[in-house]
């Protein structure tokens, strides 16, 4: 037994006062009968066990045993390891076992490979299911099996685990887990699965590559395979997905190197990949190794930006980027040019340049996936990013809320409310059937309310907003609503959803005059979402947006989705003199709103020529003095941590700059052409300008040698990187990180750690198979060094070691208390040869029940009374009805004599009374008649009456009151 409220038990010490105060009363009345004397002991007893009950209860008695019951959880190994054959062994070995479970017995199943899944919960049932669970093959993770195996266990059974496995673990560490278990009390059976048959297999083991060679450089890129019989194999040598050497080989038995002499063509990362095609083998998947290399060449700057095109009325755009692609090509950089639709989303593609420039580019240009590319680009590898305004950048080109405005020195969001005018938006979206499907993990009206979010986002106090989602009709519309509490506004719009049927294009239009009819704010402006091929009750449209733009209001259309109704969309916004919105997907529905909504506000959008106001000093104006005017720029707000170079008239952000991880974004919110830039283009200063800006966007490093190799590790990958100057010597001392980007773009930072004279190491783990790139970066506050390189983790060691562990499993079953079993001995599972976990239950209630039952047993005793008379009665109204007792024999005359003389020896004279029998001692003339007694006489005084009826205490007593 234990207690929850142990304090409690002190009042235990009330028991001694209970039994002193007992005997203190039990001395004071000594002429209490043994009767009496018996009842107070046996109320006494009663009370203290009552006292006794309540305390025990106070303390919060608990009482600790172990169940009968056995809990068994199996852990199956379902790693690419395991044969088919063993699986099934494995799994008819499971169900025999559960055939022999007991009536409360329970068991489970977790299936694993490189992660564990609850493939079946702990259960009763004595069947198996068949397995769904599909774990990842490609490790095998003993330790986190038997780790997610013990937090399954129910509470207060006898707990067992059984693993069966080949013991090939390839990560975790397998024998803490088993101390894990053997310290929680669960021992571990293990079955180690028999060696399949010998099988043929052949893997490449090491594809060895340098990090870095100088353009034009011939190199070898060294192969070894494994073979475990001869054999020929083709090898191939892959770049850039294309075959550019491969030769037949014969592949003796044992290990063989080869190698394969590449010329270094252009500046750039190259992924060698190598793959062996043999005659006979067994697994796939571990004959192919790659590995990255740096082609190091001059600088390259890559633009995007673009190329001549048609404008909506038919004009022709010029290229934005020619004269920016001109004068830093006569500075010797090295200029490619992309356009925004063209450029490589993958870091791989991006690393090849030493900065980024962005000129007049639409976030809605670029997807989700190539923004976040260009962020890691900057922010992990170092790389350099410079954004050029114009009428479709920065905050007019949606970059509110992307990774764009992320990594760039300004936000799109001005802060200055008065130069806003108040503005009236209404938002009319189809909520047509077609809305709620799905696009990744949103359906396509959640993300057009997340657009309506982003214009509630970007508008300002005072300002109107109305909701409009339409089908046949207006459904539940929200406004008009005055800009006050924005987060309530944008818990309302992320509520709206799907309905049917398309969308009733004059029907929302009249709905969203009626909106602005209320409205006194002088920019007043529609939104329309409309499905490109579901737009109907187009009739009367063209004259109601006439009508409205006749009272100043504009219409902007977004078409989602190709169809018959675009062009018509088309025609609609020219006549609401707005402007018209194509995309196919719904993701880039919160960028077109973003961008409509800072449109609309037209203060973000500043036409008029100024002089660029000097703030700070830097490297980027050296040798400048005076600059000429502009015509305009996109206004933004610099952010807190940014370093403002140039300003505007207005104290807009000019030039801001700033170190964004690992690498450098700037951002001009001018332009670069003759729109807003005229007289800058015919400066001889433009050249000048932005050659240094482009050039302060590269990372600055000391001219050193870094050489960056990853190497296998027991529990992951090993980072060595050995630091020297231009003049080969070491440096030591130095700060330096790691940032690893994955194949699918995480990042992981690590820290390196000095081993010798200009040598620093770091083990990690790769997170998956595939290419990561890894930039190495630090100093000592003078020296300042960076690299990057790039990697690729080989196929995983389930494929490398195909052998199995029977060592490891024995000492799985030793540390943690188990058994060795084989498949022929299903029955020893269940077997009832454990103790089973101690479990407390409360029995407080129980204790207080007892104690309130026994209140009135004290009463009864101290208040009454009984006698042996009553517990005849008692007896005789109960037990005496069913079992009559038998009447006694009546007793001899002679018996009845003695009884009577020893009777009246006993008594006063004056008491006796006649006793039948006895010998008549009055006259004959006084006897009564023989037949019945006479009845008293009525001159009988009422004391003689009273003296023949009374007891002998009751006549002393009136006798003595007689005489007084």
């Amino acid at each position: 037994m234990n207690f929850q409220n142990p304090w409690a038990l002190l009042l235990l010490a009330l028991l001694a006062y209970f039994i002193w105060l007992a005997g203190s009363l039990s001395r004071r009345s000594q002429s209490h009968s043994r009767s009496g004397r018996l009842r107070d002991r046996a109320s006494l007893g009663t009370r203290l066990l009552i006292v006794l009950l309540l305390v025990l209860a106070l303390a919060g008695s608990q009482t600790v045993r172990g169940a009968d019951n056995l809990a068994v959880l199996f852990l199956l190994d379902l790693s690419d390891s395991m044969s088919g054959e063993q699986q099934a062994q494995t799994v008819t070995f499971i169900q025999d076992s559960m055939a022999r479970m007991g009536v409360d017995d329970q068991a489970g199943l977790v299936v694993f490979g490189a992660n564990a899944l609850v493939d079946r919960p702990m259960s009763g049932l004595a069947t198996l299911a068949p397995i769904r669970s599909t774990p990842a093959s490609w490790e095998t993770n003993i330790a986190g099996a038997i780790r997610l195996g013990l937090a399954l266990f129910p509470a207060g059974t006898a707990r067992r685990l059984v693993l069966l496995s080949d013991g090939a673990a390839t990560t975790g560490d397998t024998r803490e887990a088993a101390r894990l278990a053997a310290a929680a009390g669960v021992p571990i059976d293990i079955i180690s699965l028999p060696s399949p048959e010998p099988s043929v297999e052949v893997r490449l083991t090491a594809v060895n590559a340098p990090t870095r060679v100088v353009q034009g450089e011939t190199f070898n890129v060294a192969v070894t395979a494994v073979s475990s019989e001869a054999m020929p194999a083709t090898l191939r040598l892959i770049a850039g997905g294309i075959i550019i050497a491969e030769k037949q080989i014969d592949l003796p038995r044992g290990s063989q190197g080869y190698e394969f002499d590449v010329r270094a063509v252009q500046p750039e990362f190259v992924r060698y990949e190598v793959q062996i095609e043999p005659a006979r083998d067994t697994y796939y998947q571990n004959n192919q190794l790659a590995a990255f290399t740096e082609v190091v060449g001059p600088p390259r700057v890559l633009i995007v930006a673009h190329e001549d095109r048609v404008a909506r009325d038919g004009a022709i755009l010029p290229d934005e980027a020619i004269i920016l692609t001109n004068a830093l090509t006569e500075l010797g950089l090295l200029v490619e040019r992309t356009t925004p639709a063209e450029l490589p989303p993958d870091l791989g593609a991006l690393n090849q340049y030493a900065t980024i420039i962005l000129v007049n580019v639409s976030a809605r240009e670029l997807s989700v996936r190539k923004m976040a590319a260009l962020q890691s680009y900057v922010r992990d590898l170092g790389g350099g990013l410079v954004a050029v305004g114009g009428p479709t950048s920065f905050g007019m080109g949606g970059y509110y809320q992307t990774a764009l405005e992320e990594l760039l020195p300004v936000e799109m969001q001005l802060k200055d409310q008065e130069r806003f005018a108040a503005v009236s938006i209404v938002i009319v979206i189809d909520r047509s059937g077609s809305m709620g499907i799905r696009e990744g993990n949103l359906t396509k009206i959640q993300l057009a309310g997340e657009g309506a979010v982003r214009v509630v986002e970007l508008m300002n106090p005072g300002d109107e907003i109305s909701v409009i989602p339409v089908d046949t009709r207006p459904f539940n519309p929200i406004g008009p609503i005055v800009i006050e509490d924005k987060e309530e506004i944008i818990a309302e719009i992320r509520r709206i959803s799907a309905g049917g049927g398309g969308i009733f294009m004059y029907t929302g239009l009249v709905a969203a005059r009626e909106a602005l009819a209320v409205s006194n704010n002088p920019v007043q402006h529609i939104i329309v979402l409309a499905d490109g091929a579901d737009a109907e009750e187009k009739q009367g449209v063209p004259e109601l947006l006439q009508e409205l733009v006749d009272d100043g209001v504009t219409i902007t259309m977004v078409a989602i989705g190709d169809g018959r109704d675009v062009e018509w969309l088309r025609q609609m916004a020219e006549v609401g003199q707005g402007r018209f919105h194509f995309t196919s997907e719904a993701s880039n529905l919160p960028q077109i709103f973003a961008e409509e909504a800072t449109v609309v506000q037209r203060s973000y959008l500043i036409e008029e020529r100024f002089f660029a106001n000097l703030v700070s000093p830097s490297p980027i104006l050296a040798n400048i003095r005076a600059a000429p005017a502009l015509q305009g720029y996109v206004g933004t707000t610099a952010k807190s941590t940014a370093q403002l170079i140039l300003e505007t008239h207005q104290g807009d952000p000019l030039l801001a700059v700033w170190q964004y991880g690992l690498g450098r974004s700037a951002a001009w919110t001018s332009d670069a052409t003759g729109r807003w830039a005229v007289d800058w283009v015919n400066w001889d200063g433009f050249p000048l300008f932005w050659g240094q800006l482009t050039r302060w966007s590269l990372s600055t490093v000391v001219e050193s040698s870094l050489q960056t190799t990853v190497t296998p590790a027991e529990h992951g990958a090993r980072l060595t990187v050995d630091v020297r100057d231009s003049q080969g010597r070491f440096l030591n001392n130095l700060d330096l990180e790691a940032n690893l980007v994955s194949p699918t773009g995480q990042t992981t930072n690590v820290r390196l750690r000095p081993v010798a004279p200009g040598q620093y190491e770091a083990d990690f783990l790769p997170a998956e198979p595939g290419a990561y790139f890894i930039r190495v970066a630090g100093g000592d506050g003078e020296t300042t060094v960076g690299q990057t390189v790039g990697w690729v983790a080989g196929y995983p060691a389930e494929y490398r070691e195909v052998e199995p562990d029977p060592q490891l499993l024995t000492a799985v079953a030793e540390i943690s208390g188990g058994r060795q079993l084989s498949l022929e001995q299903p029955a020893a599972v269940f077997a009832r040869d454990l103790r089973g976990q101690p479990v407390s239950r409360p029995i407080w209630g129980w204790l207080l029940i007892t104690a309130v039952l026994l209140l009135p047993v004290d009463v009864a005793l101290r208040r009454l009374a009984i006698s042996r008379q009553d517990w005849r009665r008692l007896q005789a109204a109960t037990i005496g009805r069913i079992w009559p007792q038998q009447a006694l024999p009546e007793r001899p005359a002679q018996v009845s004599r003695l009884f009577a003389a020893k009777e009246r020896a006993q008594r006063p004279a004056a008491a006796e009374q006649p006793i039948p029998g006895d010998r008549p001692t009055t006259t004959p003339s006084e006897e009564p008649p023989p037949t019945s007694k006479a009845p008293p006489s009525a001159e009988q005084s009422p004391a003689e009456k009273e003296g023949e009826e009374k007891p002998l205490a009751s006549r002393l007593l009136a006798k003595r009151r007689s005489t007084r």
